[in-house]
């Protein structure tokens, strides 16, 4: 029988799935209690020719979007083909200790009508994966993050699921995890529910699609706020003060001076400079979309 289903929503990133996906078949759960479904949101990076190479120990569910809808649709197909009772979410570019499941599972057999919200560490390399402790960025306040959650099937079939009104990327999970707190669902933590969140710090390789996705999740904060009016809710879409220094990233976008001293700083490797940078560059991107700004 199927306890619990691991949903999985995946963009081409083949490399680092397959790291994801080897660290959940390394399970210390029964492999005929769990599964894992991954949801291929029209990947054109060959994910489905990696996919079907392996030879997993558990069951796996490949299921692929003939275009890409979006991570709030990816997920609701998920939910539906899902066979266990608990679904625990997490993303392709996340890689989680052995007793992930059973941690997960343990603490909603202890706590009844809960959220159980796991730990992640992020990672530069995959080599720190295992071996990196929790620093002070790795803080999370999130009562509902899909990189690590778990919740009851029931509950998300009750809620409704993902809202698909809203963009494919940015705040669809926390509006869900609004919506389950409203019903009387509580946060629970298990800092052993562990995940290595792997990202690169300064990597401008994909910064077009990080432009776009963080343009999408200012759209998304907006409608938030929206749907759901009150002053938690602002605090968390406008609330970090680094907003404020959202100009500089647009005097690094637009400013010939600033798209000068950009590449300089790209040229001389500076990691943690780029890595600010582009930080600054997203938060302009992000309040171009919660103001519908066009680019």
């Amino acid at each position: 029988m199927i306890e619990a289903s691991i949903i999985i929503p995946t963009y081409n990133r083949k490399n680092i799935l397959k790291k994801c996906l080897e660290a959940l078949f390394n399970q210390s759960y029964p492999k005929d209690k769990y599964e894992i479904i991954v949801v291929d949101d029209g990947s054109t990076d060959k994910t489905n020719e990696m996919i079907a190479s392996l030879c997993p120990p558990c069951r796996l569910n490949y299921i692929r979007n003939k275009k890409r809808l979006g991570q709030p649709k990816s997920r609701n197909r998920g939910i539906k083909a899902a066979k266990g009772n608990y679904i625990i979410f997490t993303d392709s570019d996340i890689i989680v200790v052995p007793e992930f499941i059973k941690e997960h599972l343990k603490f909603h057999k202890i706590y009844k009508d809960t959220i159980i919200n796991g730990e992640l560490i992020y990672i530069s390399s995959l080599d720190e994966a295992g071996k990196k402790k929790k620093s002070i960025w790795d803080m999370s306040f999130s009562s509902f993050n899909t990189a690590n959650v778990s919740v009851k099937k029931e509950s998300l079939i009750k809620v409704g699921g993902f809202d698909e009104e809203f963009l494919p990327y940015g705040w669809e999970d926390k509006e869900l995890g609004y919506r389950l707190k409203k019903m009387g669902l509580k946060n629970k933590k298990n800092p052993k529910a562990l995940g290595y969140h792997f990202k690169k710090r300064g990597d401008i390789s994909n910064l077009s699609l990080l432009k776009e996705n963080e343009r999408m999740s200012g759209i998304n904060g907006a409608l938030y706020l929206k749907k759901h009016p009150c002053f938690k809710i602002k605090l968390s879409v406008r609330g970090n003060p680094l907003l404020g220094l959202a100009f500089i990233g647009r005097w690094l976008e637009e400013n010939p001076r600033g798209k000068r001293f950009f590449l300089w700083a790209q040229k001389k490797n500076i990691k943690w400079l780029n890595a600010a940078l582009i930080r600054l560059i997203l938060y302009h991107y992000y309040l171009q979309g919660y103001y519908h700004r066009e680019l």
